[in-house]
């Protein structure tokens, strides 16, 4: 963690006015998935120079498992959602370590309905322009992933996996994604245009047909 921000940090060095140079660190933050009491706020790392001169570096930690979907949504953590599947990990091992049948076949349900709302939320949130096609597309992934990793290590049901897989792509056909690249190729016209360009300098530079560069615009502009 500390050599990424390091590293990043150089490729960001300038100099002052007073001829120091200077290393910006990007913010970072450490996400920890899994409860534990034990983790605090902050991590800390104190840095010791050759003549004993020392300097606190601390990062602020992220405790995922205080966040639902709803405060990710609000936060615009959009990525992190699909992860709230993880969430259930800890009391799935927990009822496996103790052939807790029963509490499996209760979570099992719990993990389907979940990866359900999941998904409608990346629907959404696709649906209000907040995520591109590809990131909708990534999150449906996301999911299916983590209920293939619960069902096979601890839920073992045959029919879960396929389920979540018909809901995922029920939500996300082509036509999504071609919508996707369309919102994405409008914005980059459009900044294009608002800078002074016109239409053949447009076409040009992004590759896209001039006809249809006439299309975005009189789409949006008309």
């Amino acid at each position: 963690m500390f050599e990424y921000g390091f590293r990043k940090g150089k490729e960001n060095a300038d100099y002052g006015g007073d001829n120091i140079k200077r290393l910006y660190f990007p913010k970072q933050k450490v996400i920890f998935f899994e409860e534990n009491k034990n983790i605090e706020d902050s991590l800390k790392l104190m840095i010791v120079f050759g003549d004993e001169k020392e300097f606190l570096y601390e990062v602020d930690v992220m405790k995922y498992w205080e966040y639902n979907d709803k405060d990710l949504i609000e936060k615009k953590m959009y990525p992190l959602i699909p992860l709230q599947l993880f969430n259930l990990r800890k009391k799935l091992n927990y009822a496996k370590k103790k052939n807790d049948i029963n509490k499996i076949k209760e979570l099992s349900i719990v993990a389907r309905n979940l990866a359900e709302k999941l998904a409608i939320e990346s629907k959404e949130l696709f649906d209000q322009d907040e995520i591109l096609g590809e990131d909708f597309h990534s999150m449906l992934l996301a999911i299916q992933n983590l209920i293939e990793y619960l069902n096979r290590n601890y839920i073992d049901d045959e029919n879960l996996e396929k389920e979540v897989n018909i809901m995922t792509k029920s939500l996300y056909d082509p036509e999504v994604e071609k919508k996707g690249i369309e919102k994405n190729q409008a914005e980059i016209v459009l900044n294009m245009l608002g800078e002074g360009l016109d239409e053949a300098t447009i076409s040009r530079f992004t590759k896209i047909d001039i006809e249809k560069v006439r299309e975005i615009i009189k789409k949006y502009l008309n």
